[in-house]
């Protein structure tokens, strides 16, 4: 589920540019890292108000390009976040960053066809 991608939403939101299509998918793998860390680090500290409004932030993101398996990992932590409750966060951090992984590589190879 987590490397569930909708291409449909990704080519939807890019108006069949693949140029724009690519600019979209780099600027996603820019920003997203450093959601991924701010994310980490609020887990880490049980700052439950940044980690629900990180989570929120890269599901949105993800969401928007397509990456639907991954946002739903996000709403996961976005919601625990917002219950004030990050016992499952380490969890949901852990497929979290597997599903990173594999959606990286995933839109690495899209920009490669893109360009």
């Amino acid at each position: 589920m987590a490397t569930e991608f909708d291409y449909a939403q990704l080519d939807a939101i890019s108006g069949g540019d693949a140029g724009f299509e690519k600019e979209v998918l780099e600027e996603y793998l820019l920003s997203a890292p450093n959601d991924m860390g701010k994310l980490s680090a609020a887990v880490s500290a049980n700052d439950a108000a940044a980690a629900a409004a990180t989570a929120h932030a890269l599901k949105g993101a993800s969401a928007t390009i397509g990456a639907k398996g991954f946002a739903a990992i996000a709403l996961e932590l976005e919601q625990a976040g917002k219950k004030g409750d990050l016992g499952p966060a380490p969890d949901a951090l852990a497929r979290l960053e597997a599903a990173f992984a594999d959606l990286t590589a995933l839109l690495r190879e899209r920009i490669q066809k893109a360009a």
